[in-house]
């Protein structure tokens, strides 16, 4: 069934995936997107591929009101927000407007009336200790704070489904983060080192499509609104995951390891989506991106 589907986020790595999954499944796909000439350019360029897209330009967030209180939509995918590790005064406030400010302005600017599910992409980081809210950094405060705003509406809007999905690391062939997978890859092409913080570093890492998969369910099938995760099966170990990558390569990754210390590996137990599967597995992916590389 052919469903009115909001995204935000839908520039950034999960939401660029999700947006042409999305869009190639033929749902109604609406996007909320700042201003300006690169937005701009992607939005003309998908719109004469598919028109079932419909981009939602803004430049200040008050403009959010006007341009979504019309809107009739049956679903939101909230994949909008800004990470980082640790933060300086400047982005503090960037991390605010992103992961609580503009958020809430676009749940609060929404009909309710038509909305049947509102989907919310969260964090493992709110669990530094493994077992109660202890947040590892600010990023992941500010995304506990969403949710607790999302609480409100949960109350106040009770026929709307509200899922609360909690991830890991994502990794996927077109990833241009500085993350540890495209920064493996990128060094390996170019012939170059890579440094690892330690040898310790655990790693929960899920394929960007699986990611997708699970929000697909979400939006598909009849699931009772709560809280889920999508995770590996299993953590990696990245220093032993090099080494037997580099059994089946001819030319090898560099590593420099460091000794510095890593943080405890988060393993907390929330329960999966219903009928979600992992279906990739790192070390496979990864040989498979670096031998597309060469």
């Amino acid at each position: 069934m052919v469903k009115k589907i909001l995204v935000t986020g839908s520039s950034g790595f999960i939401g660029s995936c999700l947006t042409s999954k999305l869009l190639n499944d033929g749902q109604i796909l609406f996007t909320i997107l700042r201003n300006n000439k690169i937005n701009k350019k992607k939005a003309v360029k998908i719109k004469k591929k598919y028109k079932n897209y419909h981009p939602i330009f803004f430049s200040k967030i008050n403009q959010l009101k006007n341009k979504l209180s019309k809107l009739k939509i049956d679903v939101v995918v909230n994949l909008a927000t800004k990470y980082l590790n640790k933060h300086n005064f400047k982005e503090m406030i960037e991390l605010i407007n992103s992961n609580i400010l503009f958020t809430t302005v676009v749940l609060e600017a929404l009909p309710k009336k038509k909305l049947k599910k509102y989907i919310n992409l969260s964090t493992m980081t709110l669990y530094k200790n493994s077992y109660e809210y202890e947040p590892l950094n600010l990023y992941a405060a500010t995304k506990k704070g969403f949710i607790d705003i999302i609480k409100f509406y949960q109350i106040n809007f009770k026929k709307i489904k509200f899922y609360n999905i909690s991830i890991y690391d994502t990794y996927g062939q077109v990833d241009k983060r500085m993350k540890i997978i495209p920064t493996l890859i990128k060094n390996y092409k170019l012939n170059k080192m890579t440094t690892i913080i330690s040898k310790k570093l655990n790693m929960n890492l899920l394929n960007v499509n699986d990611i997708c998969s699970g929000i697909k369910l979400l939006i598909e099938k009849n699931i009772l609104a709560g809280n889920y995760s999508m995770r590996s099966k299993k953590f990696i170990n990245i220093v032993d995951l090099v080494n037997k990558i580099n059994k089946k390569l001819i030319k090898k990754i560099k590593l420099k390891i460091l000794n510095k210390k890593v943080n405890k590996t988060i393993n907390k137990k929330i329960k999966k989506i219903p009928f979600w599967k992992q279906t990739s597995v790192i070390e496979g992916d990864l040989l498979k991106y670096l031998n597309a590389s060469r």
